[in-house]
């Protein structure tokens, strides 16, 4: 008999670890049996909390492992994936909506929309964790999934097959349709076993590695001004193997902090978002700080959801911050992104 589980959580518990900077945990969190298939929508976090100081500790690093390996556009902090609570200012981000859902919603979500991480049959789920500082306190990390148990209850909630085709500006991309099953499930979007074109779930963050120049728009491009290839938000788009659909962006401005823009060079009009520290005007406030006392005091969570959605295809540019005419000093600023990545060719 089949069965499905429009929600099911998963729980990993990391209690009293002992990390140091930089240092790695991992906890294997499920093992899909045959004819299983399971999606993962969202991901939150109960972040390790320094209760001598009342701050949150930073983790560098949150991910899902599939199949023991690192999923590769997930990398979150201690506070951008926060825990929903009706006590919480916080906000969280679904990864996508799940194709499983399709009956529940009276439709099949686009390739834009299910960017749900597909597992097939067989598969394993697991999550990781990098310290970015000493961490001893406790933290959780929470999955929430849909789930359906046997190939004939498969058909019932999902297409019979699914065809990738869309559009980013004039251009069409499309590749045959996908006979969805649970040994074909994880070729869907956001699946580790799609053909091209690929499109996954992003979710990142970035610090400015170096301190910005005076009234000069700062691009997080790596190696020198990010510290990870992750964190990269400046990109030459103009061959087309990759597009970046920005979402969600929350900002943990600086004192010196002034804007941010989503600029595209050779645009004549690239609009700049006032990032100001609080009690001023930040325009995309961050789902939380790292000050609990802030977050306890804070009114309206973001992440913020662009209107439209922010498209980078075929151009060179990225997100972009600027200070207050006096410097801001490297790693001041972090911005969390949320949004779609598309793999063209």
């Amino acid at each position: 008999m089949g069965v499905f589980d429009p929600i099911v959580e998963f729980k990993s518990v990391f209690s009293s670890p002992s990390l140091s900077a930089g240092e790695e945990t991992t906890d294997d969190v499920y093992e899909l049996s045959p004819n299983e298939v399971l999606e993962v929508f969202r991901i939150e976090i109960v972040p390790p909390v320094d209760t001598s100081t009342g701050s949150i500790k930073k983790l560098r690093e949150v991910g899902l492992l599939v199949n023991g390996e690192k999923y590769p556009y997930i990398h979150a902090n201690s506070v951008m994936l926060p825990l929903e609570h009706p006590n919480n200012a916080a906000k969280a981000v679904d990864l996508g909506v799940p194709i499983t859902w399709s009956r529940l919603l009276g439709k099949v979500p686009s390739p834009f929309e299910t960017t749900t991480v597909k597992l097939k049959e067989g598969d394993t789920l697991g999550v990781y964790a990098v310290a970015d500082e000493a961490i001893t306190q406790d933290f959780e990390i929470r999955i929430l999934a849909s789930r359906v148990r046997g190939a004939d209850e498969l058909v019932k909630h999902a297409p019979a097959s699914y065809t990738v085709s869309f559009s980013l500006d004039a251009d069409v991309y499309s590749k045959p349709a996908i006979h969805v099953t649970p040994e074909t499930f994880n070729e869907l979007p956001g699946g580790v076993g799609q053909e091209k074109p690929k499109i996954f779930p992003w979710i990142t963050y970035a610090r400015n590695a170096q301190a910005t120049t005076a009234n000069q728009w700062y691009a997080f491009d790596y190696p020198r001004y990010v510290s990870y290839e992750w964190q990269k938000l400046h990109w030459n788009l103009v061959n087309k193997t990759r597009a970046y659909l920005v979402k969600y962006i929350g900002v943990i401005p600086n004192t010196n902090s002034k804007a941010l823009r989503l600029y595209v060079e050779g645009r004549e009009t690239n609009p700049e978002y006032v990032t100001r520290p609080l009690p001023e005007q930040n325009f995309f406030p961050p789902a939380m700080f790292y000050d609990t006392t802030v977050n306890a005091d804070l009114k309206h969570a973001g992440p913020k959801e662009l209107f439209p959605h922010r498209l980078f295809h075929g151009v060179k540019g990225g997100i972009q911050i600027l200070d207050n005419g006096s410097s801001i000093s490297a790693n001041g600023v972090e911005l969390h992104v949320y949004g779609v990545l598309f793999i063209l060719k």
